[in-house]
């Protein structure tokens, strides 16, 4: 068994929630700035997808992102060029898009990246280390909970970038999608 192809598997049903709850939004609606320090929805897909794609390419593809080699920030329109871990607030909320039909297709284009980037990928290299030890930035993060003091595996990474943040801010989308007035996704 090959577990990144086994990690491609799960992730079908997450990137397929993910398009659900991303297509029926307006460009208003994924703007939308409820009040000080809740994000627009804008925020959850930037972070989410811009994640996935930036540390799918260094992790598995040794390139650069879809993101920079295609200027999606260009056609998206955004109005901060990046959201990580670690970005202030004041800057988080003031993230916008010029173009959500832009964002969608940038969306799907790292969603099929991700799949085939892992089916690509030989089982051996899963268990090879990859963080020998996490951060003191990320010590309150869940990759620290996984492996606490101990080193960390390109599967484990995985586990946390891809599938972890993308079942975590499917529900952060979730709740925003309620403060907008629209139902949730799936089942």
């Amino acid at each position: 068994m090959n577990r990144f192809h086994e990690l491609a598997r799960r992730m079908r049903p997450v990137h397929a929630s993910w398009q659900e709850a991303v297509a029926d939004l307006t460009l208003e609606q994924v703007n939308h700035h409820e009040r000080s320090g809740v994000l627009p929805i804008a925020f959850s897909l930037m972070h989410l997808v811009n994640t996935e794609d930036f540390r799918g390419c260094e992790f598995l593809g040794d390139r650069t992102s879809l993101w920079e080699r295609e200027c999606w920030a260009d056609k998206v329109g955004n109005t901060v060029p990046a959201v990580f871990r670690g970005t202030p607030m004041d800057v988080a909320e003031s993230l916008r898009f010029g173009d959500v039909d832009a964002w969608r297709a940038y969306q799907s284009a790292v969603f099929a990246q991700t799949d085939n980037l892992l089916l690509a990928m030989d089982d051996a290299r899963w268990d090879e280390i990859v963080m020998h030890e996490i951060p003191e930035s990320q010590r309150r993060g869940f990759m620290y909970l996984l492996v606490g003091d101990g080193s960390g595996t390109l599967g484990d990474r995985l586990e946390v970038v891809l599938y972890h943040n993308g079942i975590r801010h499917l529900g952060e989308l979730e709740h925003a999608r309620a403060l907008i007035g629209l139902h949730g996704v799936g089942g």
